[in-house]
């Protein structure tokens, strides 16, 4: 049985650690930003230097543009299994419509708003938290390596080649991301699978000088035309073929599909395509187009025109195979004369993640301590790189375990992570290493056993969540 006073210590210790996690909130370490490269780095060190003080073993790789990884590890008795937890502790940019300033941490009504708060230090923390429970009430019963990047906001480059390295001497047990947000009705969320990511450029040039329309307009390209005809060919001609479906696994019958409508709200009154949109925007590929550029002045025929595109692929597409083939079709269509180039600047396949029988049992049972519930399963239509590099490196599907704020505006306004959820999301990180350890040792559950586990996992809760944390109004 879990030590109750794994949860008993997390409860007393909320308040203090609520104060350093908002210490760290206040720290603008904002990757894509080269004058924050220093509090990028800041931020590093601030949480080496709680894992040492907490009694974790710490190594700092350093990676691209000194972003580097910071790897904590926790001890457990010898022979232990081993599970990494991912997280990353750069940010995006303040950005424009915050109601305080996003780099000093409110707490408003049980809500904690700062930059970082659910994007991913309130996260990462929640583990660190729960951690640090268990080292004070003895010693946690899996070994756990804390893998904490700083560049996931701008693509993680760099970050394979520490996988890498780190593969060649550990075969973890489990891999636990928690960089998603809990689902609408405050459940956590298992995502169970991923698309893949294109961005890239599409550039046309006339290669000649720009030109008046009413004296020579019908006679010159115009790149724009071009361009737009080339974006129909690879909506057209390209994704019909991305249709992939995942392969199916055990419990895939019960993941959460939303419904048309669930979806639109989420799109906020934007015009939609068709319907079936939750396979639209999870299962299957999609062109959109971030940006459109041209060099015309006045009321001249521009002479280039470029697009900036993303382009979201099914889980299982290979993007190279995608990529040969945009550019078939791109060739010919060029008129005589002009140039039409696919510049790509990143690619990431995507992931299946449906967690196998053992880690989803954990997980279940985990969240029913934590949450009182077991965690909703869906499809995202997202790509974090850093996820299927450690499925392959280390072999094994990550489990997306989200903690964060049902609509907790990550990358918008007011980022937020509510307390509540918070202080649940450490109680079940603290269980999740007791229930999949003991998956591990006692091998297939049966029926029976699993009901006496849940009944169990019930008593573990009934303190669980009767702790409230203080705030700042």
């Amino acid at each position: 049985m879990l030590p109750p006073a794994v949860l008993g210590t997390a409860r007393r210790w909320r308040s203090d650690r609520l104060a350093e996690l908002r210490a760290w909130l206040e720290i603008p370490s904002v990757s894509g930003d080269p004058a924050r490269a220093a509090d990028v780095a800041r931020a590093a060190r601030w949480l080496a230097s709680w894992q040492r003080a907490h009694g974790a073993r710490v190594e700092v790789v350093p990676t691209t543009r000194g972003r580097d990884v910071v790897l904590g590890h926790w001890a457990a008795p010898p022979g232990a299994p081993l599970v990494v937890i991912y997280g990353h502790y750069d940010v995006q940019p303040a950005g424009p419509g915050w109601s305080s300033d996003a780099f000093t941490p409110v707490v408003r009504d049980g809500v904690l708003y700062a930059r970082g708060a659910g994007d991913d230090k309130g996260q990462l923390f929640a583990h660190l938290c729960a951690l640090d429970a268990w080292r004070q009430a003895g010693v946690p019963p899996m070994r756990v390596l804390v893998i904490a990047e700083g560049a996931e906001e701008v693509g993680s480059p760099g970050f394979e080649a520490v996988l890498r390295r780190l593969a060649r001497r550990m075969r973890p047990r489990a891999v636990v991301v928690s960089d998603t947000e809990r689902d609408a009705d405050g459940a956590p969320t298992v995502t169970v699978s991923q698309r893949g990511h294109v961005v890239a450029r599409l550039e046309v040039d006339t290669r000649g000088p720009e030109v008046h329309p009413g004296r020579l307009g019908g006679a010159v390209v115009d790149p724009s035309l071009v361009l737009a005809e080339a974006l129909l060919a690879l909506r057209d001609d390209l994704l019909p073929h991305l249709g992939v479906h995942l392969t199916q696994y055990d419990g895939a019958q019960d993941i959460e599909v939303r419904t048309d409508a669930a979806v639109a709200r989420a799109a906020g009154g934007r015009a939609m395509v068709g319907a079936g949109l939750d396979e639209r925007i999870t299962l299957r590929g999609a062109l959109d187009v971030t940006r459109l550029t041209t060099e015309a002045r006045g009321g001249a025929v521009p002479a280039r025109s470029a697009a900036r595109i993303d382009l979201r692929l099914p889980p299982q597409a290979d993007p190279a195979a995608v990529l040969r083939r945009a550019r078939r079709l791109l060739d010919g269509l060029a008129p005589p004369g002009t140039s039409l180039r696919l510049r790509v600047a990143a690619a990431t396949p995507g992931v299946a993640t449906m967690p196998d029988a053992r880690t989803r049992r954990a997980a279940d049972e985990a969240c029913v301590v934590g949450f009182g519930r077991t965690p909703t399963y869906v499809r995202s239509g997202g790509t974090v790189p850093a996820v299927g590099m450690m499925a392959r490196e280390f072999g094994i599907r990550p489990l997306l375990l989200g903690f964060g704020t049902p609509d907790s505006n990550a990358h918008g306004p007011d980022e937020a992570m509510d307390l509540p959820g918070w202080a649940a999301a450490v109680d079940t990180s603290a269980t999740f290493l007791f229930t999949f350890a003991r998956q591990i040792r006692g091998g297939p559950v049966s029926a029976g056993r699993q009901r006496d586990h849940h009944e169990e996992s019930r008593r573990i809760r009934s303190g669980a969540l009767s702790a409230r944390i203080e705030g700042d109004e």
